[in-house]
Order: C-alpha cells, then sequence, then structure tokens
C-alpha cells in the first residue's frame, strides 16, 4: 500500500471508528447509569419490604445485610438510598431509617459495570473489523483510479524521454553550422528541452518514490558531479565544496534529484554581482548556500505549483520535500541575505 493509500486509508477508518466509539461508549454511559438507577429502586424496595416484615414481627426478625434505626422526627426521603460509609441508608418514616450494607449492592453494581464494559469492549471490536471493511471497500474505487492514472502517466513520461533526447541531439548537430542569429534560435529550443528534460527526471523520480531503497554511499562524488554539469551551464557562478568523502544512508537517484533541485533553483537565482553557492556537510547535515535574493515566502517553497516567477514549474521543490519525507530526510529553508537550505541525515 502506497503512502497516500495509507494515508487515505487511515483517515477513513478513523473517520468510521471514533464515530461508533463514541456513540457507544455513550450508549454504555447511558445504559449503566440506567441499570444502577433500577438497582436503587430494587435495594429500595427490599429496604421497604425487610422493615414492613420487622413490624409484622414485632420488631424480632432480623436478616442479614439489613438494621434499622428508630429516630425521632426522621424526614422521609423520597429518592433513591443514598451511600454513607459501609451502608446505604435511607428514612421510609417519621420514625425510622433502614440500612444495608453496602458491600451487598456495590458487588451487584460492580457485575453491571464489568457487563457494560465487556459489552462495549465487544461491540468496538465489532465494529472496529466493520470500519476496516468498509475503508477498504470506500477506498478501492480511488485505488483503482489512481493505478491507471500512475500507469498512464508512467507511460507517458517514457515515451516523452525519447523526443526530448533527439531534439536535444539535433540542436547540437545545429549549432555547428550555424550563424549567430540562427544560434539564439537554436538556444532557445534547446533551454525548452532542457526544462522539459528536468520535468521528465522529477516526474520520474516522484513515480517511483514509494519504492526508494536505501543504500551506503559517497554523497561528494554525485555532489561534484551536479558541480561539474552546473558549472558549465553558469560558468560566472562560484561553486565552494570541498569535495572530500561524504559517506551517508541514502538513495542515490533521490538523492541526486534533490541536490540537482536545490542548485538549479540557486542558480537562476543567484545575484549577477559575485554569485556564490556553498555546500557543505558537518555534524550529519548537508548545508547548500547561495547570495541570491532571497525568497519571499519560504513557508510557502514546498507547496506544490508555488512559485515566486513565471520561470519554472513550481514542481523542484515540492519533489524536494516529498522524497526527504520518503527518505526520512529533515529538510528546513531559511531566507535571510541569500537563501539555506539544510538536510539532516
Amino acid at each position: 500500500m502506497k503512502n497516500y493509500e495509507k494515508k487515505s486509508f487511515i483517515q477513513i477508518f478513523l473517520g468510521y471508528f471514533i464515530s461508533v466509539t463514541i456513540f457507544i461508549l455513550l450508549l454504555g454511559f447511558l445504559y449503566f447509569n440506567q441499570q444502577k438507577t433500577f438497582l436503587m429502586q430494587k435495594t429500595a424496595m427490599n429496604m421497604h419490604q425487610y422493615l414492613t416484615i420487622v413490624k409484622q414481627s414485632n420488631f424480632s426478625y432480623i436478616q442479614d445485610g439489613f438494621s434499622y434505626e428508630a429516630v425521632k422526627n426522621a424526614k422521609v426521603k423520597k429518592q433513591l438510598p443514598q451511600k454513607e460509609g459501609n451502608v446505604y441508608f435511607k428514612a421510609f418514616s417519621n420514625h425510622f431509617i433502614v440500612k444495608i450494607d453496602a458491600s451487598i449492592v456495590d458487588k451487584e453494581l460492580q457485575e453491571i459495570q464489568n457487563f457494560t464494559i465487556l459489552l462495549q469492549v465487544l461491540l468496538i471490536l465489532f465494529f472496529a473489523i466493520i470500519s476496516f471493511a468498509l475503508a477498504r471497500k470506500s477506498l478501492k474505487p480511488m485505488v483503482d483510479t489512481i493505478s491507471h492514472l500512475d500507469r498512464f502517466v508512467s507511460d507517458l513520461v517514457h515515451d516523452l524521454n525519447t523526443p526530448v533526447t533527439s531534439i536535444l541531439l539535433n540542436t547540437k548537430m545545429l549549432k555547428k553550422n550555424a550563424s549567430d542569429k540562427e544560434l539564439k534560435k537554436i538556444d532557445r529550443i534547446e533551454n525548452s528541452a532542457k526544462n522539459i528534460s528536468s520535468l521528465y527526471a522529477n516526474l520520474e523520480v516522484l513515480l517511483n518514490e514509494n519504492t526508494l531503497i536505501k543504500e551506503k554511499f559517497d554523497l561528494s562524488v554525485l555532489i561534484t558531479n551536479i558541480i561539474e554539469i552546473y558549472q558549465s551551464l553558469y560558468p560566472n557562478i562560484k561553486f565552494e565544496f570541498l569535495g572530500e568523502p561524504i559517506i551517508v544512508i541514502s538513495n542515490q537517484n533521490a538523492m541526486k534529484r534533490i541536490i540537482d533541485n536545490i542548485i538549479s533553483n540557486a542558480c537562476k537565482y543567484s545575484i549577477d554581482d559575485n554569485p556564490t553557492i556553498f555546500i557543505g556537510f558537518k555534524n550529519n547535515t548537508l548545508t547548500i548556500k547561495d547570495n541570491g535574493k532571497g525568497i519571499k515566502y519560504p513557508e510557502k517553497i514546498f507547496e506544490r505549483s508555488y512559485k515566486e516567477t513565471e520561470s519554472g514549474h513550481g514542481i523542484g521543490m515540492h519533489i524536494v520535500h516529498r522524497l526527504c519525507e520518503q527518505l526520512s530526510h529533515k529538510i528546513n529553508i531559511k531566507s535571510e541575505s541569500g537563501t539555506i537550505i539544510t538536510i539532516l541525515f
């Protein structure tokens, strides 16, 4: 089950289960109070019956657990028996108060409570199974639709790579004999093809985000290769990276896409005056810092389709955030004098 399927399943299941559980607990509470009232009414009747027999026997009758007390001007209370210490008591006339051992009533009360709790637990377990089945059934149409869309997008993405590669190869051949005026047009075609190629790489990793396997590798080699590519594209930008071995446990393809997207953004938005991109690794944390114009709303940068300029697709940093979540890498962003992005492994 994929992450989005798990989240949807949990939400639907909890929606059913919590609603039913609250209803069962409420019914259990009402049932217990009703049975407690019936028990107190039954106890009051037993007290009254005991007092009647005592009077008929000329006050010689004895019953285990029951006792009476002659009190002058005792107030006749119509409410149910009240507990005081180890007895329940109730006044029945101006002269008599009947008492009953609390253990007799409390034992029955405890039995009612135990039965109520057992009944609630069994009902909750039963409806948990029902909620599980309903959640699975409710989720199935969505899962089938998304699976169909995933297959369609996957086929589309793979088919997209071939014409893009062909365009890039042909633009290189056309550049050899092109005039200055033609070179500008070819460059625009090449840049558009590279944007599509970058989008293809992002989508390919995104489609496989649920099958990412972690392994140990040297992150510095990956970073060095990415720097070489962007150094050729942006010769005016200075890259500061020591290139010392950085052994991490992650997924190479996902980390390549993460770092590529971050450096790509840093290059696009670097300032013209002495643009510098610093890349460092310390305390198990990768830091990528630029001295560009910064981000106006850094808290929105990881949202899908969010972009602060007309250029770009607004998906690169969203993919960075999703891949970091999938790999359990904590990512933070600060934008003050430039932008600082940290990734904790």
